[in-house]
């Protein structure tokens, strides 16, 4: 495909080259944009004005030196010098402000350049008639077009000459033969601070040695050489098609052909993921060969079109546009880029700085959560939620700073965008912030920390994470259960961990025992099973109360002293073991009996020692 493209675009050269398709341009019907040439109607009607205070200071200074002339009193004759002098002096200052003023306008004004086959020949800046600057340049390019192709068909080499400059009073028209090609008025003689004749001389030269080399393109020997120049160039570019494709059909995608069953044979792997299997990286890496192939035949094509275009001269606006469109992004990206490099310069400053900033702020807090820096009334683990509080209001402050620095940060574009970026996130994160601000409220509170045990609500485990929105807890049975920080914040938290380095945590337990059994008697036994209870500590001994005298029973409330509440629910098993192990070794029921209102004669639920006691009067 590449060949065909080359092949057609030859073919495309070479009929240029045979024919010239070049056509005089009507006349123009788009008349002069005031935006646009403006300032060369401006630039012209001072001039007209400059010309017009230049011949009347001329004849007052001259009808003045009459008078000198045929003065013969002396006095007069010094009064009509000194008038003569100051009114110099003041024509001079007010021609000179004039011509300042025809500058800074001139300054500004738009070229409309008459262009044969690429060469500009004349650029004009002022209307004539009704004719807007651009207009006369279309018109005289056409006529010196038409006029190039008749003088090649019919007119001898010598008759170049017959190119004549005919001044009528008006303006100094170039004529060749009967037509007439350019006219030159006074004001595009103005304009270069020229005179009228002495231009349009000048630019029949230019015109003639036009004329020469436009003859000299359709030459016999000249399209031979474009010919050659044309099929060089051709050749050259179908060699370097020949050896991008060699090198890449034959050797890069052999190569990955040949890894297809070696080095890719397992795939595309993530960890335990496998992203792509080895045919399809196999296909993919191929397809990216193919693509990277045809984008050097793309950029050899493009680079070659210019250069050939530039070889024939009806072809090389068509260069000049292929390269405009490749030069012109370019130079427009290096300009902003050039004009940006200050903000940019400060972009990077406040970014290193921010980041070494926040560099020692987390050296800082580091030191501190290790233990390493004290500081009197700040708590070790209040270090890394200070360090993050921290980072969040140092980024919030550096996009402050780098915002505006933003390319088009004041476009209306950019402004819409970032208000609607910002009511989204007010909208959507009002349950977010409040979950950071009480995350925050309860890493400075202290409730807990990490590995703690913890209960909050019916949630009951060991706090495995915090995090700036939620936390997560592991129950005894291996469940990770996520908490946001605003539900904890609404809720009683129960550290089981928070005494453990004093005397510990006293785990309790509720027991029913009839009224049968004295109460010295249940607060022994349940003494026992406590301390026969591993993790339970001696000192503090454990302690019984008695809490409720029930209807059937009386509730005995067992208080032991553990410094592991990490193993409670354990703890809880083994003495709930021993307590129903040595309560029914010593011959105690765990049951509690019931009553009802009609006694049945059994024995009495008094209890032994009290039932062996002297009987009270009723």
């Amino acid at each position: 495909m590449p060949v065909r493209i080359m092949t057609l675009c030859l073919l495309f050269c070479l009929g240029a080259l045979a024919k010239d398709n070049s056509k005089p341009p009507e006349r123009l019907t788009v008349f002069a944009d005031t935006a646009v040439y403006r300032d060369n109607y401006r630039a012209a009607e001072l001039i007209r004005k400059y010309c017009q205070d230049t011949l009347a200071a001329h004849i007052k200074q001259s009808m003045l030196i009459e008078q000198i002339a045929s003065s013969g009193d002396n006095a007069q004759h010094k009064l009509l010098e000194e008038r003569l002098n100051n009114l110099r002096i003041s024509d001079s200052a007010k021609l000179a402000a004039s011509r300042a003023e025809i500058d800074s306008v001139k300054s500004r004004a738009a070229p409309a350049s008459v262009i044969l086959r690429g060469d500009t020949l004349l650029t004009l800046y002022v209307p004539t008639g009704s004719l807007a600057p651009n207009e006369r340049a279309a018109l005289y390019s056409g006529r010196i077009l038409q006029a190039a192709k008749q003088a090649v068909r019919t007119f001898p080499a010598s008759t170049r000459g017959s190119l004549a400059v005919v001044d009528n009073g008006v303006s100094a028209d170039i004529v060749i033969g009967e037509t007439v090609l350019v006219n030159i008025t006074d004001m595009d003689a103005h304009w270069v601070n020229s005179s009228r004749s002495a231009l349009a001389r000048l630019k029949a030269e230019n015109i003639g040695s036009a004329f020469a080399a436009y003859e000299k393109t359709l030459g016999m020997w000249n399209i031979i050489g474009m010919a050659g120049l044309t099929l060089l160039a051709a050749a050259l570019l179908f060699v370097l098609f020949k050896l991008v494709s060699h090198l890449f059909c034959k050797v890069i995608d052999r190569k990955i052909a040949e890894k297809r069953d070696t080095l890719l044979i397992n795939g595309l792997r993530f960890r335990n993921v496998e992203l792509l299997t080895s045919a399809k990286l196999v296909s993919a890496a191929l397809f990216i060969s193919k693509t990277i192939r045809f984008a050097i035949y793309a950029f050899l094509l493009y680079t070659a079109l210019p250069m050939i275009f530039a070889i024939f001269p009806s072809t090389r606006h068509l260069a000049a546009m292929l390269f405009s469109w490749i030069i012109t992004p370019l130079v427009s990206i290096g300009e902003n880029f050039a004009a940006y490099l200050p903000r940019l310069l400060r972009i990077i400053i406040i970014l290193v700085v921010m980041r070494y900033i926040l560099k020692f702020l987390r050296y800082i807090a580091l030191e501190i959560e290790a233990g390493r820096l004290a500081i009197p009334g700040f708590y070790p683990d209040w270090a890394h939620a200070t360090y993050n509080l921290l980072r969040i209001f140092l980024c919030a402050f550096t996009i402050v700073l780098i915002f505006p620095l933003l390319p088009e940060s004041e476009s209306a574009v950019f402004k819409g965008v970032s208000v609607f970026i910002g009511i989204l996130f007010s909208i959507g994160s009002t349950s977010v912030v409040a979950n950071m601000m009480a995350g925050l409220v309860i890493t400075y509170m202290r409730s807990f920390k990490i590995g703690d045990r913890i209960k909050i609500g019916e949630v009951f485990g060991d706090v495995v994470e915090k995090t700036p929105f939620v936390i997560r807890v592991q129950t005894v049975k291996k469940e990770i259960i996520t908490i946001p920080n605003s539900t904890i914040l609404s809720s009683n938290v129960v550290n089981y961990s928070a005494g453990v380095s004093a005397s510990g945590v006293i785990l309790y337990q509720n027991i029913y025992v009839g009224y049968d059994v004295t109460w010295e008697r249940a607060g022994r036994l349940l003494m026992e099973a406590a301390l026969k209870t591993e993790h339970i500590l001696n000192d503090p001994k454990p302690f019984v109360l008695t809490q409720n005298l029930g209807d059937n029973a009386v509730s005995y409330q067992i208080n032991a002293y553990t410094k592991r509440p990490d193993l409670q629910t354990q703890i809880y098993s083994e003495m709930n073991r021993n307590i129903l192990d040595i309560f029914q070794r010593d011959g105690i029921e765990m049951i509690t009996p019931q009553y009802k209102a009609i006694r049945s004669g059994e024995r009495s639920t008094i209890a032994q020692r009290y039932a062996q006691t002297e009987e009270q009067p009723v």
